[in-house]
């Protein structure tokens, strides 16, 4: 399989810049020499090799692009190529789909993300007797594409610092509450104002150190997205949990959508009259793979980061956070798998949202073993400690460690009742039958003070009960309540919810018999209810709904007693971090905050373990030798007998089809579906994740112990090729077979 150069030729208008930029010079004169053509082109992009230079790891913004060492570490293209802000570049062909990453592979709107980014789109088309989840779909033409409901994606447009017009007013504020309040309406006031001039474009104004720097970024949006590849389940997510956050690994997480736009180039909705996007940009493919110590680069909308935290933070989430978050996780996960075993249709419908809680739980597993394998914090005492002895000027060294003082003192007062609040949180977001409560408690409240009907509030509250009844499933629900009164129960006095004691310490007991008597649980009943009048309305009874009353009352507190320690902490850090970029006149990388970011690295292997090194490469040969170990080793049968057939033909250096690939760069949650590219900027990886070690980046990163890991194009080609037989899809990217 090869890339066809000489095609660039004839079709100019649809090349990325870069290309058009070397062809515009050569093509006339011999145009119908294509191969040296093409020569020519790439020799421009060719200068000798560079010792490589080890990463120091870093989620770069934009605007710091020009401060990052990339020639020296080994790019051969200039940083103009990448991000042109009086033209094009690679960075317009990157887009974000939901919390995922995306590249644009055609100028016909086909974008490449991982199969797992958007397979979930899959289960509105699925039914047990036809599971495209486990399937998966191939659109062979236009008109066969499947509309992914309720998922959009962003182009990023420009940006610009915004910094003083949302710290307007802000400058002689000591109060944390007062000035996070008056920087919010700032910044609200300004995304208002910006979004007036275009409603084709979403206004996004992103802090990039708190209380200190922000930036608006200006995003096409586009809202009509539909399927044209997702692989079978068993190749998009060979492996699966148990190879997840794990090397080597063996699947081929990808898939291919493509963007649609209206006819005038609105991002409208879906509409069978739209028509596919052109970008300004899109990537080139290397269909000849890359070598152990090669260079590489990532571009994407990584998550949260939280490395300008204090230590504090970081005991924070060790003693609370995690270890609460994923345990209750893996609960949920387990329940679910356990009814969907006799209950297929329910397991179809949960399987995007168990793979999502399973991903979270195994993270923050191992961001847990990692803290507590590396001892983070003390370590980052140990720091903060350094830093203090490094401050000559007496009085500066006082505030940063009266500073420090503070930050613990507030921690100290976020734990005192985190469990009750976390618990609360947690059993608002997943229990349907609280929910319901909370909305019936509501709409009491609110038809109270009413003697005649209100038929606006009835419409209103008619809608919400509807949904939340579609939703609910009561052998989950009941579990899932019994679950965490019973945990509540074994918390202590002061985090257990209000009046546990008092009224609730027999519910969890009781919990059966309230289903079995609730009205709330009777959707006729209950709508019904919604429209009666008023008197009826106010003396309805129920023990949900008293148990959600008293919840949200105390929820509330909680909520607002959070939001001011959140505040504080936000205004402690920005002094913070101020000292330390006094101290140490360096440039701070901010944290990752969802806003495109550049990392580099270089393709590399790994040794986590005492006399263990693991290669940069697997290959397909070491997916078929998984093959029937446990459950989630089963190798998709066409993929084997193909492999067996054609293997013999395999003419890499692997002597194998390449699957899946390491490299050092500094990556995190939302670089799922990132492009790794080469010196040259041409795609030739599709990133997906990190070994478990490097879960720990989003606290540190360490050249030693943090990779990423990525699924080689090769085998999206092979695949594409041999495997799926999408021959529609080569030919868009140019691709021989």
């Amino acid at each position: 399989m090869r890339t066809r150069p000489h095609i660039l030729i004839t079709t100019y208008k649809r090349l990325p810049y870069r290309l058009r930029k070397g062809i515009k010079i050569y093509s006339r004169p011999i145009a119908k020499y294509p191969v040296i053509c093409t020569f020519i082109v790439m020799a421009q992009f060719c200068p000798e090799q560079s010792v490589a230079a080890l990463p120091e790891g870093g989620m770069y913004p934009i605007a710091m692009l020009n401060k990052v060492p990339l020639k020296k570490a080994g790019l051969r293209i200039s940083n103009n190529d990448i991000y042109n802000p009086n033209g094009t570049g690679i960075m317009q062909a990157i887009v974000q789909i939901g919390g995922c990453t995306g590249s644009f592979v055609s100028g016909e709107g086909l974008i490449i993300t991982n199969h797992h980014c958007a397979f979930g789109s899959l289960a509105p088309y699925s039914s047990t007797g036809d599971n495209l989840l486990e399937k998966g779909y191939l659109a062979k033409s236009r008109n066969k594409e499947l509309a992914m409901k309720g998922l959009t994606c962003k182009i990023l447009e420009s940006h610009e610092d915004v910094t003083d017009i949302v710290l307007r007013g802000t400058e002689k504020l000591t109060d944390a509450v007062q000035k996070n309040q008056i920087i919010g309406k700032n910044a609200d006031k300004l995304r208002q104002i910006e979004q007036l001039k275009s409603t084709d474009v979403v206004i996004e104004v992103s802090e990039m150190l708190p209380g200190k720097s922000y930036i608006m970024f200006r995003y096409k949006l586009i809202k009509d997205l539909r399927i044209v590849y997702i692989p079978p389940r068993n190749i998009g997510e060979f492996g699966g949990e148990t190879d997840n956050w794990v090397w080597p690994r063996h699947t081929g997480d990808f898939s291919f959508i493509r963007a649609y736009v209206g006819k005038d180039g609105s991002g409208t909705a879906f509409d069978s009259t739209n028509i596919p996007y052109e970008p300004k940009e899109y990537l080139n493919i290397n269909s000849t793979g890359m070598q152990e110590g090669d260079f590489v680069f990532i571009l994407g909308y990584p998550g949260r980061t939280f490395r300008q935290q204090p230590a504090e933070f970081l005991k924070y989430q060790q003693d609370y956070q995690l270890p609460l978050i994923s345990e209750l996780y893996e609960w949920q996960i387990n329940t679910t798998l356990q009814l969907g075993k006799t209950d297929l249709a329910y397991k179809i419908k949960q399987d995007p949202k168990i793979k999502s809680l399973a991903n979270t739980m195994k993270n923050y597993k191992g961001k847990l073993q990692g803290l507590q394998k590396l001892d983070l914090y003390q370590a980052k005492k140990k720091e903060d400690q350094q830093m203090a002895d490094k401050i000559a000027d007496p009085a500066l060294k006082q505030k940063y460690l009266a500073t420090l003082h503070d930050i613990e003192d507030t921690y100290h007062t976020a734990e005192a009742e985190y469990k009750k609040y976390a618990w609360y949180t947690q059993l608002l977001s997943e229990s349907n039958i609280i929910r319901m409560a909370h909305i019936v408690d509501e709409y009491k409240t609110k038809m109270a003070p009413k003697k005649q009907p209100d038929a606006a509030l009835r419409a209103e509250y008619t809608k919400l009960l509807r949904g939340y009844y579609k939703g609910l499933y009561l052998r989950y629900d009941t579990l899932y309540l019994q679950k965490m009164l019973t945990d509540a129960y074994g918390f202590d006095e002061k985090n257990q919810p209000e009046n546990f004691r008092d009224g609730y310490a027999g519910f969890n007991i009781q919990l059966r018999m309230a289903i079995k008597d609730s009205r709330l649980l009777d959707s006729s009943f209950m709508i019904e209810w919604v429209n009666s009048r008023p008197g009826k309305i106010s003396r309805f009874r129920d023990p949900f709904v008293s148990f959600a009353h008293s919840y949200y009352i105390d929820y509330h507190r909680l909520d607002s007693a959070q939001t001011a320690i959140k505040a504080k902490l936000e205004a402690l850090q920005a002094t913070y971090i101020d000292i330390k970029m006094q101290v140490l006149q360096e440039q701070f990388i901010p944290d990752a905050n969802h806003t495109m970011r550049i990392t580099y690295g270089y393709i590399q292997g790994l040794s986590a373990k005492d006399a263990v090194y693991y290669q940069p490469f697997t290959t397909v040969g070491g997916m078929i030798e998984k093959n029937g170990q446990c459950e989630d080793y089963t190798a998709n049968d066409s993929l084997m007998k193909i492999y067996r057939q054609n293997i013999q033909n395999a003419q890499n250096a692997h002597k194998d089809v390449p699957l899946c690939l390491l490299y050092s760069t500094d990556t995190t949650g939302g670089n799922s579906g990132s492009p790794v590219l080469n010196k040259f900027g041409q795609l030739v990886a599709i990133n997906f994740d990190r070994n478990y070690e490097a879960t720990i980046n989003d606290y540190a990163w360490n050249e030693k112990y943090s990779r990423s890991v990525g699924l080689d194009m090769r085998f999206v080609l092979w695949d594409l090729s041999k495997v799926a037989g999408a021959k529609n899809i080569l030919a868009e990217m140019f691709i021989d077979e």
